[in-house]
């Protein structure tokens, strides 16, 4: 790199940048774009707080901030223009935490009987709590 200039994206292929220079220079006005759009997002999640439609709620949440996350992490984070690699490291990160918060909602609703019997009849498994 002699010449002592930046050379662009495009020069080089997508998501591939020699050493020592910037991979990916993201122009204001996507930047502005995607702050308004996170912006935007962050209203309607206050907006569907105050809505109450039970179970929904958080799903809603979880949706809403996962849209959240996806941008920023594309576009701010540039996994947008990074290598494929990267963006499927992520992709298999999202998916497992999926996963893990399917599990997790399985094991509440497994349990939510005892739960229930609890907070009405302060017993577990109909015995009376220690005290």
């Amino acid at each position: 790199m002699s010449d002592g200039h930046a050379h662009s994206h495009d020069d080089h292929g997508h998501g591939e940048a020699l050493p020592g220079t910037i991979g990916h220079v993201t122009p204001a006005s996507t930047l502005i774009g995607v702050f308004l759009t996170l912006v935007v997002l962050t209203v309607i999640t206050v907006a569907a707080a105050q809505v109450d439609v039970g179970r929904l709620n958080v799903v809603g949440a979880l949706a809403i901030a996962t849209v959240k996350g996806s941008i920023v992490a594309l576009w701010f984070m540039h996994l947008r223009y990074d290598k494929r690699f990267n963006f499927f490291i992520m992709f298999g990160s999202v998916l497992f935490l999926l996963w893990m918060v399917g599990y997790i909602l399985f094991d509440t609703k497994m349990y939510q009987h005892d739960m229930e019997n609890y907070r009405h009849n302060k017993t577990v498994d109909g015995k009376p709590k220690p005290e």
